[in-house]
Parts: C-alpha cells; sequence; structure tokens
C-alpha cells in the first residue's frame, strides 16, 4: 500500500507533468502557428479554422513530446524536494532511494504505457482529421483522394487509382488508368510501375483494353510516357501517414505491400517505433531519479546539465538509427528498439550504484 508520502510525492509528480505538458504544447502551437501563418492568411482562415486544426494536433503534439516531459517534471519535483531537504529527512528516517523511487517506477510504468494506447487509439483518428481540416481550410480540395492508402485522382473524364506510391524514388505500382466517354469506358490501362520524369509519368508493363463497338481489343505495351494533371507532391500531400495509423493497422498495412514486393523498411521502423517510443518514458525516468536527487556525486546544477545531456544523445541515437534503419542499412527491428537498450543500460546501471 501506498503511504502518505507516496501520494505526496506522486501528487507533485503529476501535477509537475500537468502544467509542463501545457506550457510545452501552448510553445509549441505559437512557434507552429507563426511558421504557417502566411499560409493561413493567404486562405483567409476564419478564427475556427485555427481553433479546430490546433485542438486537432494537440493529441501529436503530447504524443511526439510526453517522454521529454515526464523527463523534465522528475528532475524539478525530486530536485525540488532535494533542494528543501526533504529527501535527505525521508532517508534519515530509514528509507531507502529504491524505497523512495518505487512509486515513481510504477508510475513509470503506466506512463508508458498510456502513452502507447493514447498513441495507439486517439492519435490515428486526430490526425487524420487534423489532415483533413488543415487541407479544407486551406483550400487544397485536390482532385486527389485517398481510401486507406490507395491514391484516386479525377481529371475530367480520366480517372487514375494507385495501390502504393513511393516518395523516395516518386514511383507508383499497381497503377489503373481508364477513360470515360458518355458514360461508358473508352479505354483503360493496368500498369506494374510509374514513374515521374520529366515532368510526365513512365508507365511499364502494360496491358490495355479498348473498349471499340462493343468489343473488347487486349494489347500488351513495354513502356509508354502519359502527361497526367497529377504530381508527385499532391499524392504526397493526401498519402496517408504512419501517424495516421496504429500499429496494428499499421502491420496489416505492411503485410499487404510486402505481398507486392514493395520495401517497407522505412514502414516497419515506424511500427516498431510506436512501442519503442513508449518506452522512452520510463528509461527516461530511471535515468532522471538519480541525477536530481543527488545519489550522483556531484552539484544539482551539474547533475542537471549532464541528465539533460544523457536525454539528448538518447533522442539523437533514435534519430540515427531510425535514418539508418530507414535506408536499409540495418534491421527495422534493431533500429528501433537498440537506442532503448543501450540507454536502459545506462539507466539500470546509474540507478544501481547510486548512493542510498
Amino acid at each position: 500500500m501506498f503511504r502518505k508520502l507516496d501520494r505526496y510525492i506522486l501528487k507533485k509528480f503529476f501535477i509537475t507533468i500537468f502544467f509542463a505538458l501545457c506550457t510545452m504544447v501552448m510553445i509549441y502551437i505559437v512557434i507552429d502557428l507563426f511558421d504557417n501563418l502566411n499560409k493561413y492568411l493567404d486562405a483567409k482562415t476564419p478564427v475556427i479554422g485555427y481553433i479546430v486544426i490546433y485542438t486537432l494536433r494537440i493529441p501529436e503534439i503530447i504524443s511526439q513530446i510526453f517522454p521529454l516531459v515526464v523527463f523534465m517534471s522528475l528532475l524539478f519535483t525530486l530536485g525540488g524536494l532535494s533542494k528543501y531537504r526533504e529527501i535527505v529527512a525521508m532517508m534519515s528516517s530509514g528509507l531507502s532511494l529504491r524505497r523512495i523511487a518505487g512509486p515513481l517506477l510504477i508510475a513509470g510504468i503506466f506512463l508508458s504505457c498510456f502513452h502507447f494506447y493514447f498513441s495507439e487509439i486517439v492519435l490515428p483518428v486526430t490526425s487524420r482529421k487534423y489532415q483533413q481540416t488543415r487541407r479544407h481550410y486551406l483550400k487544397k480540395k485536390a482532385k486527389v483522394k485517398r481510401r486507406a492508402n490507395e491514391i484516386f485522382s479525377q481529371e475530367g473524364d480520366n480517372t487514375v487509382y494507385i495501390k502504393h506510391f513511393s516518395r523516395k524514388n516518386n514511383s507508383a505500382r499497381g497503377v489503373s488508368i481508364q477513360e470515360v466517354e458518355h458514360a461508358r469506358i473508352k479505354f483503360r490501362i493496368d500498369a506494374k510501375k510509374m514513374r515521374y520524369e520529366d515532368e510526365q509519368w513512365l508507365l511499364e508493363d502494360i496491358i490495355r483494353r479498348d473498349f471499340v463497338d462493343g468489343k473488347l481489343v487486349y494489347s500488351t505495351i513495354d513502356s509508354l510516357k502519359m502527361k497526367l494533371n497529377l504530381t508527385p507532391k499532391e499524392i504526397t500531400e493526401v498519402e496517408m501517414k504512419p501517424i495516421e495509423m496504429g500499429y496494428f493497422d499499421l502491420t496489416d498495412y505492411i503485410d499487404k505491400k510486402k505481398k507486392m514486393g514493395i520495401d517497407m523498411d522505412k514502414w516497419e521502423v515506424e511500427k516498431y517505433s510506436k512501442i519503442s517510443y513508449s518506452g522512452i518514458t520510463f528509461i527516461l525516468l530511471l535515468i532522471a531519479i538519480p541525477f536530481s536527487t543527488g545519489r550522483v556525486r556531484s552539484s544539482g546544477s551539474v547533475n542537471f546539465g549532464i541528465a539533460f545531456l544523457f536525454a539528448f544523445f538518447y533522442y539523437l541515437l533514435i534519430v540515427m538509427f531510425k535514418n539508418w534503419g530507414a535506408v536499409g542499412a540495418i534491421m527495422p527491428e534493431i533500429a528501433a528498439w537498440v537506442p532503448n537498450i543501450i540507454f536502459l543500460g545506462i539507466a539500470g546501471y546509474l540507478f544501481i550504484t547510486a548512493k542510498s
């Protein structure tokens, strides 16, 4: 059972998290607003538009900054207790550092689980609505539409359907183009591949069906260049992002694309990162405890600086490994989990060897 002392520490910790989260979200919104203000002004976005857009953006912001906010909150909570000798008083009464930290470690596990389920359930829904709302208020009602992550484009009597698009090399797979004339299909082209070059599309491995006088005529073509009123930029703007899918939806999507022979390394890194990123919360909390309580042999201000340096290198390592995984230099699982494993080892060592 938790003692009054445990409740006292946890209350301070969670209150600090709340106010730190509110402050960081507001700072993030203000910076983003100033970065994009010209776009909104040019589109004559009404006040309600700003409110809706940034309300829907809040879950994404929370998901991104949550581990760092928890880390900072614990540093300030325990740092404050150490400053006023409350930690010393607790330990003088016979409590060890591990006993004091016990409820915080349990809270860290809870917060990591909360972050995962928040990112799994709330974030995908609000991210999709955010993208749709932003396009609406910026008057980007494009002819390009999306269903799941398949792309549809309507231009005049032509319809373009794309099963998969790669931003890396501006190429598409599973392409179907058909032209309708007087409510009847005039022709249909199915291409295995299509890539954008010199402001036009090059289609490869083509089967063409022409409907002439009620008859169906087949033909095969090695390659064909077509000028479509469709650009890679327009496709990218409506293409679903990993953040718009939960872990399980993303797993299903990756499996479908891999069956088509598509390289999904970058997406797999994002998939495994959805779990590993939530684990950062607990690991940073484990790092913060010995530094913020003065259990590491150094002055308080130096300890704070070292703790933030640890967090900086942790995030730097995460970015480096994700980039290596995205280009296929290392396995996606390694890219997502190795930074956590390294810093979990470091955090465990600091916690175990800290002065009791």
